[in-house]
């Protein structure tokens, strides 16, 4: 019936047919006959599949039932989101994969290595700009660095500059919208040379620039008064996965986890999405984190 999609304090909930209270984290579903409890100084948005987002106050509960308008009704604070907003929604409870993660991941990891530099952004993913920055890390202080970039018919530029981040050079035309490029970093001092691996990013088309900048100020103007909440992210962070744009999903739903920092789904998700970008040592910590989350929450 609905989704809990930010909460702050001590959220309860007493499953339906149960006789405790346990705590309720960001990401919990819901179902008929669930109780929710807020204690004092505590507070929980609730996303019902019908759209309607209610933010329930400290120190009262909610039973769950049939007659969805009448609960709503009552709990005060009720932001009404589109169909196609909540459309991204489901993909909050689709990424529940962390043992068969866990294990895959950390093979991967130990038959890989180490990247001697590593790229940060433009990772893998659907950017918004023609013109992106790019960030890399490396293992140790070099000389300098060489960017190179290329498309499907070789190499578009190559620029030495000597630290990351490097923006977009200025005498460089903007990037074709709708191709999709690839670069890597070549670090150099007196006794090394090394060589990242190779990363792509797709520039998103016109169109498609469009209807995603219409959106997310759509989801922005819904949650206008209420623009530090979880829901606001959460619906930001699951636009942008369906979409594609995993970079920016991956901005909101680390301040997700960060304002909850008790809920094990975040970092699930964002286990599962430095996966899809190929960070896999990024991935395994996010999913142990998860791990952790998860045991303390059923020792409790």
């Amino acid at each position: 019936m609905a989704l809990i999609t930010g909460k702050s304090g001590n959220v309860l909930l007493k499953k339906a047919g149960s006789s405790e209270f346990v705590k309720a984290g960001w990401g919990t579903q819901l179902f008929k006959g669930d109780q929710i409890k807020t204690e004092n100084a505590s507070e929980v948005n609730l996303t019902f599949v019908d759209g309607n987002v209610v933010t329930f106050g400290p120190g009262g509960t909610m039973t769950l039932g049939g007659n969805n308008s009448q609960m709503i009704s009552n709990a005060g604070n009720v932001k009404k989101v589109t169909a196609g907003i909540m459309s991204n929604m489901s993909a909050l409870t689709g990424k529940r994969e962390t043992k068969k993660d866990i294990s895959v991941l950390a093979g991967l990891r130990s038959a890989l290595g180490e990247d001697p530099v590593e790229l940060i952004s433009p990772e893998n993913t659907l950017v918004k700009t023609n013109r992106p920055t790019f960030i890399w890390l490396p293992d140790k202080p070099y000389d300098k660095f060489i960017v190179n970039l290329y498309n499907s018919k070789g190499l578009v530029w190559s620029k030495q500059v000597s630290e990351s981040p490097m923006k977009f050079p200025d005498k460089e035309k903007g990037l074709q919208p709708g191709e999709t490029y690839f670069w890597n970093v070549e670090a150099e001092d007196l006794l090394d040379n090394k060589k990242s691996s190779n990363y792509s990013f797709t520039v998103l088309s016109p169109e498609k620039l469009k209807e995603v900048s219409d959106q997310e100020m759509l989801i922005r103007f819904t949650f206008k008064n209420d623009s530090d909440s979880s829901s606001l992210h959460s619906f930001l962070g699951a636009y942008f996965m369906n979409q594609g744009l995993l970079e920016d999903a991956i901005k909101e739903f680390e301040i997700i986890s960060k304002t909850n920092p008790d809920s094990p789904l975040p970092h699930e998700i964002l286990g599962s999405l430095y996966s899809d970008l190929g960070k896999k040592d990024k991935a395994i910590e996010e999913l142990q984190k998860a791990l952790e989350l998860s045991k303390g929450n059923t020792e409790r």
